[in-house]
């Protein structure tokens, strides 16, 4: 996006100011990679920012397509100036502008999910928390490939071309396994998305599990005094499964605890041996809206219900679909009940 130096400190600094962050040199360094696939828009009084929204842009999957998907983070205003409309103005000019461009869904974390409502926003994934005494975590089987714990330099990332190379072909694996993973309603992975989540969000180890030197699961995790956190498991077999257990498991010793913040869709439980002794929990997690109706449906096709659509911020989208008596919904509740439908997850959203 074209955001000049100086309007990119006045986003970071507001930014900063309403969440209550630090203000470091490596928050400003990840702030300047997200605006690299993003959208700042602001709001100005008397030449100063008072309010603001970035609009990051990706792809996701849907069904054996790739849409455009919108990510809305980042909305703040100072104290002094909430309340004077320049949200809604902001989330109003951020959707048009999607609308136009085709994107298809659009996906917030709220601090409030009555307030998003009024942009056509509806409460839409969950995500699954765990936190296991580390004895009882599922131990998992010996199998007949071999697991690899890959290390990547950050600091060497922007002047060394070797590590870089080696960081590339890490994600290509990455990327190749997440690909081929149950994925509906996720982001797709993109070189890009991976540099700026190891770089810049976190700096997870990694575990690779192969057989005959094809990767068929990985395993994302850090260390937090005594618990082992596990950032991202998938694989794409049993025997990658048992493998990473075991792996995960191994680490008992070390660990009073082993905490995940899973897709909605994860069993975990089904595979420990005392789930009783587990805290797990649902928890309510993004919201959702699809922008353009229309291109939408080219790629969906029309819904298997009738139902007459109101949106209160893109008129294009209110329309009646689909066959039979039509049930009125908004564009958040017809995004909510389709999302479920198709039994869409959501991934940790780098």
């Amino acid at each position: 996006m074209n955001t000049n130096t100086k309007e990119k400190k006045e986003y970071l600094n507001l930014a900063i100011y309403a969440f209550h962050k630090p203000k470091t040199l490596e928050r400003a360094r990840a702030f300047d990679k997200l605006l690299e696939f993003s959208k700042a828009y602001g709001h100005y009084e008397n030449e100063k920012l008072t309010s603001m929204l970035i609009d990051s842009h990706f792809r996701g999957h849907w069904g054996d397509k790739n849409v455009k998907i919108s990510g809305i983070g980042y909305v703040a205003s100072y104290p002094e100036y909430r309340g004077n409309g320049a949200i809604r103005q902001l989330m109003t000019e951020s959707l048009q502008e999607d609308y136009e461009e085709g994107t298809i869904f659009s996906y917030l974390a709220p601090f409030s999910y009555g307030f998003y409502e009024k942009f056509g926003y509806h409460y839409a994934f969950n995500q699954k928390h765990y936190k296991i005494p580390a004895q009882d975590f599922p131990k998992g089987q010996r199998t007949t490939g071999e697991i690899s714990r890959e290390k990547f330099e950050f600091e060497a990332e922007m002047s060394n071309e070797k590590t870089v190379s080696k960081s590339s072909e890490i994600f290509k694996v990455l990327t190749d396994i997440h690909q081929k993973a149950y994925n509906q309603g996720s982001l797709v992975r993109s070189e890009e998305l991976w540099s700026y989540f190891f770089i810049h969000k976190s700096q997870p180890h990694v575990a690779i599990y192969r057989e005959n030197g094809k990767a068929l699961g990985y395993l994302l995790y850090e260390f937090s005094e005594m618990t082992f956190v596990i950032r991202e498991l998938i694989t794409l077999t049993d025997e990658a499964k048992q493998a990473l257990y075991r792996f995960i498991s191994s680490h008992a010793g070390s660990f009073s605890e082993i905490a995940w913040q899973a897709p909605a869709d994860t069993l975990l439980e089904e595979e420990m041996i005392e789930p009783q002794r587990a805290e797990i929990k649902l928890v309510p997690y993004m919201q959702a809206r699809i922008v353009n109706l229309k291109e939408f449906l080219k790629v969906n096709g029309q819904p298997n219900f009738s139902v007459q659509i109101t949106d209160d911020i893109i008129a294009e989208n209110n329309m009646t679909i689909g066959e039979g008596k039509a049930e009125k919904m908004t564009i958040g509740q017809f995004t909510a009940k389709i999302l479920k439908e198709n039994q869409a997850i959501l991934r940790e959203y780098f």
